[in-house]
């Protein structure tokens, strides 16, 4: 690639000690200056001969956290975008990168230094003081964006709503400069430096935590794959940096990543059981995954399957894993289910999720008797419309004139004896 973006976060630079800055400088051609302490004192550029293949320009998305315990990091981070925007060499990506920008803003009516300064600036960060991207509370408002004037939905038009949202809270740059750290440019700094991504990068340190435990991993890396759709119009790919074991760290992609956190966590019977012990905290549990796997859907479309709806559905609706499952969050917490069942109903309604509309029927009649029995009651005046059109059966039944009509055909076709194989239903194996 020549150009990749990297988010970064301060609990993961704790357990895996740099591992993702050291990729960032890497990437960029760079490596760390230790003093005998073993702390990086500085940084130096690797020569192009030895390097043996151009430098990569790398933008750097920083939590709230990593902003605030991690200054000393991005001091050095941002010195290698500095210097790398400097160096006269052939097919240097990042200095190309920069004066382009350079000439974009010198345009936009930028005084020359403040252009040149925000040309060399990659990291970036919320506004002193802010700890999210704000995506988490937005995906969930879903009668909120993507709404189409004739009760359809405008997909294009709900993504740029997310998407700008997410360039405004993000867009706080942390340059060369460090007595300039934390403003906001006049023209969004951030967006401009984030065209031409096409690959986003997210560690993974720990089996503790995966893609849907927290809503941060969509607000960050889906968030950004979001914007980089906005802003050129195709989504970059999204990489786990997989550090789990430190024996062999791997890259992987975060569909694959997200699919096998499904299997074996969340489609577990173990892990079920487990959680189900908790009681209500353990319904609560349940529900955020769904929350977050729809933070995904939202934000990163390509990275969430129709099936893996079908199986949500199937393990906490139908209880495909005989876990009791309705009995336990009728006990616990019933309205933990009925918001998950929404959440299922907003993927169908929105057009993510494709199903059938006695799927539909069943989960809308499900909702239905949660809400009449333990008060459930949803803000979202679109999604209660749906709920009572779906409970009715709508798109069930063909038309009387066409059913009569099939009917009457039907009576009139000469019986035909046929032969064959006939299918069996069979009961599926563990």
């Amino acid at each position: 690639p020549s150009k990749l973006a990297f988010t970064l976060w301060s609990v993961e630079t704790m357990r895996h000690f740099g591992m993702l800055e050291a990729q960032v400088l890497a990437v960029m051609g760079f490596t760390p200056q230790w003093d005998a302490a073993g702390r990086v004192i500085g940084i130096e550029a690797i020569p192009v001969a030895e390097l043996g293949r151009p430098r990569i320009d790398a933008v750097i998305s920083a939590t709230g956290l990593y902003r605030d315990q991690f200054p000393n990091v991005m001091h050095w981070l941002a010195q290698a975008a500095d210097q790398a925007s400097t160096l006269d060499e052939p097919d240097n990506i990042i200095a190309a990168n920069s004066r382009r920008i350079e000439q974009a803003l010198l345009q936009r009516g930028l005084p020359a230094a403040e252009a040149s300064l925000a040309a060399r600036t990659r990291i970036f960060s919320s506004e002193s003081g802010a700890y999210s991207t704000g995506l988490e509370d937005a995906t969930l408002a879903s009668d909120s964006f993507g709404e189409a004037a004739d009760g359809g939905q405008d997909r294009a038009a709900g993504e740029e709503k997310l998407a700008e949202l997410y360039l405004d809270r993000m867009q706080f740059a942390y340059g060369p400069d460090s007595q300039r750290w934390g403003e906001k440019a006049t023209v969004n700094l951030y967006a401009e430096q984030l065209r031409g991504v096409q690959g986003a990068v997210l560690s993974r340190s720990s089996n503790l935590y995966g893609m849907l435990t927290t809503d941060d991993p969509f607000q960050y890396l889906g968030g950004l794959g979001l914007a980089v759709r906005h802003l050129d119009g195709q989504s970059p790919e999204l990489y786990i940096s997989n550090l789990r074991d430190a024996d062999n760290p791997r890259s992987e992609t975060a569909a694959g990543f997200l699919a096998r956190d499904l299997r074996a966590r969340y489609f577990h019977p173990g892990w079920i059981k487990s959680i189900q012990a908790e009681g209500y905290s353990g319904a609560l549990e349940v529900l955020g995954t769904a929350n977050n796997l729809w933070g995904w859907q939202v934000t990163a479309p390509e990275t969430v399957r129709s099936d893996q709806w079908d199986e949500f559905k199937a393990v906490y609706v139908d209880d495909k894993l005989d876990l009791d499952i309705n009995q336990w969050f009728e006990q616990h917490h019933p309205q933990a289910q009925a918001q998950l069942i929404e959440r299922l109903l907003e993927a169908a309604r929105k057009e993510y999720w494709d199903t059938d509309a006695q799927t539909l029927q069943q989960l809308a009649q499900r909702w239905q008797d949660l809400a009449e029995r333990h008060d459930v009651v949803s803000d979202n005046v679109k999604f209660s419309e749906y709920v009572e059109q779906a409970a009715s059966g709508f798109g069930l039944a063909a038309p009387a004139s066409d059913a009569a009509e099939a009917q009457s055909e039907a009576s009139d076709a000469p019986m035909q004896q046929v032969q064959g194989q006939k299918l069996e239903k069979q009961q599926a194996q563990p």
